[in-house]
């Protein structure tokens, strides 16, 4: 048989500029952390698992390609060992896993993706402003939210994201800051950009339970509040965990991946 030449053999090992045995390998951590969970749903029937948090950092380790493919491997393997995780089968695969991941990739390459970033923010706070309670609102049965309360509410998750992703702070700051060599930095920008990417993450995760599983008005205004808390605690938390990992394997001596911080 005809050998491939090193640099073929080398490309089709790779996904993103990343070995498929790292996104495999990260990607059964993802999985396999779908058991561990993190915050119980509100209303009952299941739970965020640690898988989320480890998706949303995965583009940060490796890259932005390499880690959202790494999201969907957790995010499937998860599906069938931690079904109260994903309870929407499928679709819990994008919205537990793969949509962290692609929303931080967003926002760590924001200076060159921020043209689109930031229409797809303000048109998913939008639909998360409306949907379930406005469209399709009283026709299928949802009762009636508190105005301007609610439009605030909603408006917490999507607003600050598409402020970061549109002013140099996204464009520019954020980028620059997580490769950098000062700690204080790198943490305000690893932060920065899971707090945008887990916010605006929010409304396309909820918004599919509360439409399937009718939720209350009152039930969603509850939501909003229980995880107002939530998100900048977790994304705190995941930027304090992620400082340590992208550091060791710094001095790991490892190879280079295309994309990464580290």
């Amino acid at each position: 048989m005809e050998e491939k030449p090193e640099k073929v053999r080398q490309a089709t090992n790779r996904i993103g500029g990343v070995s498929i045995a790292w996104v495999t390998l990260y990607g059964a951590l993802c999985g396999v952390t779908g058991l561990v969970p993190i915050f119980p749903y509100i209303g009952g029937g299941g739970y965020v698992p640690l898988t989320t948090p480890l998706s949303a950092i995965a583009p940060l380790l490796l890259g932005p390609v390499g880690g959202v493919a790494a999201g969907i491997v957790g995010g499937l393997i998860g599906m069938f060992i931690a079904p109260a995780a994903y309870p929407l089968q499928l679709v819990d695969v994008l919205l537990n896993a793969a949509l962290p991941a692609f929303f931080v990739a967003l926002m760590i390459k924001d200076e060159r993706y921020w043209k689109f970033t930031v229409p797809l923010f303000v048109v998913l706070g939008i639909v998360g402003w409306l949907v379930p309670f406005y469209v399709p609102g009283a026709a299928a049965g949802f009762g009636k939210v508190p105005e301007p309360l609610y439009f605030i509410m909603a408006a917490l998750y999507w607003l600050p994201s598409t402020i970061i992703a549109v002013t140099p702070l996204g464009t520019r700051l954020i980028p620059k800051w997580i490769v950098s060599k000062n700690r204080t930095q790198r943490y305000g920008g690893i932060f920065l950009a899971v707090l945008a990417a887990l916010f605006i993450w929010w409304l396309p995760w909820t918004r599919p339970y509360w439409y399937l599983f009718n939720f209350s008005a009152e039930l969603g205004v509850a939501t909003h509040l229980a995880y107002s808390w939530w998100v900048p605690t977790l994304s705190a938390i995941t930027a304090v965990i992620t400082i340590p990992i992208v550091e060791a394997l710094e001095r790991s001596g490892l190879p280079k991946i295309e994309g990464a911080i580290w």
